[in-house]
């Protein structure tokens, strides 16, 4: 019992809710390189791992310096809660991040025999993008360039290495084919920084939210979601992506949903807003899962 406590301990820490970020644009990398050709299926699934150890690490070391930051302390939405809780150790929880990313540095190691340099370069932005995410010297996400760096980080990088692990030469489609999941990626963490916009501002860092104001920072949340979308129909009437990608207005409710919930809460408080960004993380999983049939209907069909 007290072995099974201590793994769903972690299993919080690690919070898996937010594996879409990793897992969906990674497995769009392999099925954009599977819709024009045979791939190695073996590299598809150690890509797809390495990218959700590294994510692990991401969200275990940005606990630690949230919680001694102050950014997480009591009261506050943010995280996962195991520290503010005292459920594990500030130290447990940083060593746990960096043996996340020795794995995933080992797998991403093999996958540079089996695929060259470029998978090397495409390693390193990552370890440097996901652990001085909040660590310093960088800790951009406490100077407002957060989203950015997640959309550059965990959309288009992402993809791109989930393509070229499968030898594929460098193709710009691959990067414009990006664009609408690393839209809705950086969607999340916006999702999370509107909702802790009084927090953070007692934390003395900055977003992009606190900077815009609650009012602004929900049309940007619009913008992003609407814009993912706009551009699937753009790309789908100019040949760069199939017919069948327009799928993804299936998921169209779920963010009609979560605009509407930004709306309609006038407090950046509200307990409303507090599974924002989980809901984000729920569309992004949605459209990318489309995003994924149609890349395999116009495979097979």
């Amino acid at each position: 019992m007290a072995k099974s406590g201590k793994m769903a301990l972690w299993f919080r820490a690690a919070r898996p809710f937010s594996y879409t970020a990793s897992v969906i644009p990674v497995a769009l990398g392999g099925l954009w390189a599977f819709s024009s050709g045979p791939v190695n299926w073996p590299n598809f699934v150690l890509a797809i791992l390495a990218g959700v150890l590294f994510h692990t690490g991401t969200n275990l070391v940005n606990d630690y310096y949230d919680y001694k930051k102050g950014v997480d302390r009591e009261g506050t939405y943010g995280s996962s809660g195991v520290l503010v809780a005292k459920l594990l150790k500030p130290s447990q929880v940083f060593r746990g991040g960096i043996v996340s990313f020795v794995l995933g540095i080992v797998l991403g190691l093999y996958l540079v025999t089996q695929a060259g340099w470029p998978i090397l370069a495409l390693g390193v932005a990552g370890f440097i993008g996901g652990f001085f995410y909040t660590a310093g010297p960088f800790n951009y996400k406490y100077h407002a360039i957060g989203e950015i760096g997640v959309f550059i980080m965990m959309g288009v990088l992402m993809v791109l290495g989930g393509y070229l692990v499968q030898n594929r030469p460098f193709d710009w489609n691959v990067v414009l084919f990006s664009l609408p999941i690393s839209f809705l990626v950086a969607a999340i963490l916006h999702a999370n920084d509107i909702r802790d916009i009084t927090d953070d501002r007692a934390a003395d860092i900055k977003t992009i939210a606190i900077a815009l104001g609650k009012k602004s920072a929900t049309l940007l949340y619009d913008l992003m979601i609407l814009t993912a979308f706009v551009l699937v129909v753009v790309m789908a009437l100019t040949d760069v992506l199939p017919p069948w990608s327009l799928l993804v207005f299936l998921a169209l409710p779920l963010g009609i949903k979560n605009m509407k919930t930004f709306h309609q809460s006038t407090d950046g408080k509200s307990a409303a807003l507090a599974m924002m960004d989980v809901a984000t993380a729920q569309l992004h999983m949605a459209f990318g899962l489309l995003l994924c049939i149609s890349l395999l209907l116009a495979r097979f069909i």
